[in-house]
């Protein structure tokens, strides 16, 4: 025991080579640790966010660019300019009787695209993406003769829920049956 030191009866003993971890060395390891912990997390909260995003952007796409090319089949239908019901430049309905007799609706309510009370697409902030022109392409919306409506024009925009994102897609239908 000539390690241990007893010159006072009332002194603690103390060992000179004792193993183990200082409290400041385990507080320090601890606040290391929390550092490189926290800076993990960011970057993993930045791959979650960035893969969030993109979905919504990719569901975004899909849904408008589905609704426009289902609105441009359906309009290259239509089977004459006098089939177009009530047409107003520009409007929130596309109205018409295709060449099989059946009526078609498409319109915009809200932030709802939809076709005869069925929906076709959420999130669209074009209040009014249907337009009428002339051969000349300039708006238009009598129908005397057969040329005076000759093409449907569909602008719309969509956005997504947070309104970060936008597109907008926009195309011009000439129907089959106009001469």
């Amino acid at each position: 025991m000539a390690d241990l030191q007893m010159n006072n009866p009332h002194s603690t003993f103390h060992l000179s080579h004792s193993k183990g971890f200082t409290l400041v060395e385990i507080i320090i390891v601890i606040v290391l640790i929390s550092i490189i912990a926290g800076i993990a997390a960011m970057i993993l909260l930045q791959g979650v966010r960035g893969y969030s995003d993109q979905t919504q952007r990719s569901s975004l796409h899909y849904q408008a660019r589905l609704a426009v090319e289902r609105m441009t089949r359906e309009a290259r239908l239509i089977w004459s300019c006098g089939d177009i019901t009530g047409p107003v430049n520009p409007s929130n309905t596309l109205r018409f009787t295709d060449v099989f007799g059946n009526p078609v609706v498409f319109s915009v309510a809200g932030t709802t695209l939809s076709r005869g009370g069925s929906l076709l697409a959420n999130n669209i902030t074009s209040p009014t993406p249907f337009r009428f022109l002339n051969k000349a392409g300039n708006a238009t919306t009598t129908c005397v003769s057969p040329n005076d409506i000759w093409f449907v024009e569909i602008d719309l925009t969509a956005t997504d829920t947070q309104g970060s994102e936008t597109l907008r897609i926009r195309t011009r239908v000439h129907p089959m049956n106009f001469q």
